[in-house]
């Protein structure tokens, strides 16, 4: 009897191991050598972490700078990315260009990609 007990309480356990899904931070990464200036419009999804405070406008923008050689958490994610998005359109403003992304998919595409076009964990947004 005890040895049936102890083979349920390892299957259950595997069964709870195997049905999370990882988290993984969303990051804006500053590889420019000059400070870059974000300007987001934020969804509910947007999360900076506890140590950072910041105030939306009344249109749910934001904006924030990012040090050369310095990374920005705006939020995490529970398995992919589309859905937990923390903004919804980015300007991101460099001593050299200005990248703009107007929508969602826009801002996708701006995020670190493997060798096969698949989007890299963590999601980073590496500005060079």
């Amino acid at each position: 009897m005890r040895k049936k007990l102890n083979i349920g309480i390892i299957l259950l356990i595997a069964i709870l191991i195997q049905s999370c899904d990882p988290t993984y931070p969303v990051l804006i990464k500053n590889d420019s050598g000059t400070e870059i200036i974000v300007d987001a419009k934020l969804t509910n999804d947007f999360y900076p972490g506890l140590t950072t405070t910041f105030i939306a406008d009344e249109n749910n923008r934001l904006q924030f700078k990012v040090e050369s050689g310095q990374e920005f958490q705006c939020g995490m994610t529970i398995g992919g990315l589309k859905d937990d998005l923390p903004f919804t359109d980015l300007k991101i403003y460099t001593d050299k260009d200005t990248i703009i992304a107007k929508n969602r998919n826009e801002v996708l595409n701006l995020f670190d990609k493997n060798w096969i076009g698949n989007l890299k964990t963590p999601y980073t947004l590496t500005v060079k």
